[in-house]
């Protein structure tokens, strides 16, 4: 005699007693079936082949200021490497300990900090002219804007007073400054008072840019991706190394180029060394 489950008795209802699918269809326990996910919203807007869209709302406001930027401002680029293999290995140590608390760490928060610090060194790469008095206003607050991309278009949240936070604090104003802009929902206060400009092009791609500064400021960076590039150490042998490159615009009515150079090497500087981004300011002074 066979044990084990209860025979189930199906009736045919088919002919000479055949027994068909839809006699089986009660029988059959349901099995729950994995949806599948959803693809992922562009963060841009790509456009629709052969179709017309009137240039309006946020899309037209970014046009008029990308346009008055440009005649504006005499653009002065600069672009440089960086070797960063000691922050990509930092940021694999660190990710899973600010991921317990919530918080995403990305490069940009590192190179804010790193900004933030380099603004102080060399203060005229965060001014802005002030045209109407004929003078240059350099900041005494770093406020470190974010280029975000949105369906809508570009635009520009601020992570206030960025050298006075650590870098939990600037990883998570980044991420929520970030999600807010994306879901459209980015309070205004958050798109002001921006001092200079930080955008990126790391995550989908790219080595370097010419970015357009940000009116009225005097300067922006864009950051490309990370890559592996072979270098020689000091004593003639190659290695493997962790490459950024730095992409500068300033506005050259304020900064010449062999400031801009200064900065970018105040900015690379605090990259190679990102353990001391950890730390206070004047630590050790």
């Amino acid at each position: 005699m066979m044990t084990g489950a209860p025979r189930c008795r199906v009736r045919g209802t088919g002919p000479h007693g055949r027994i068909l699918l839809d006699d089986l269809t009660p029988h059959l326990t349901p099995v729950a079936v994995k949806k599948a996910p959803e693809p992922e919203r562009p963060a841009s807007d790509l456009g629709v082949a052969g179709t017309r869209t009137k240039l309006v709302g946020l899309r037209r406001r970014i046009a008029d200021h990308l346009v008055d930027s440009t005649r504006r401002i005499p653009h002065y680029s600069y672009i440089d490497e960086c070797e960063v293999t000691d922050l990509v290995r930092l940021r694999a140590q660190l990710r899973e300990p600010f991921a317990r608390v919530g918080v995403k760490l990305t490069y940009l928060a590192f190179v804010v900090k790193a900004v933030a610090r380099a603004l102080k060194e060399v203060p005229v790469a965060n001014s802005s002219l002030d045209e109407a008095a004929n003078e240059i206003v350099c900041h005494d607050r770093y406020h470190v804007g974010i280029a975000v991309a949105t369906p809508g278009g570009l635009i520009v949240p601020v992570v206030k007073d960025a050298d006075k936070k650590d870098l939990p604090a600037i990883a998570a104003d980044i991420e929520r400054l970030s999600r807010e802009a994306k879901a459209g929902r980015a309070r205004p206060d958050d798109l002001k008072g921006g001092t200079f400009t930080v955008t990126s092009v790391g995550n989908v791609g790219g080595l370097v840019s010419t970015p357009i500064v940000n009116h009225p400021e005097v300067g922006i960076l864009g950051i490309g991706k990370v890559v592996k590039r072979p270098v020689y150490d000091d004593h003639g042998r190659i290695r493997p190394a962790d490459i950024l490159y730095l992409s500068f615009a300033f506005d050259h009515r304020v900064v010449d180029g062999a400031v801009c150079a200064v900065f970018g090497n105040a900015v690379a500087r605090h990259l190679r060394s990102p353990a001391l981004l950890l730390l206070p300011e004047n630590y050790g002074a």
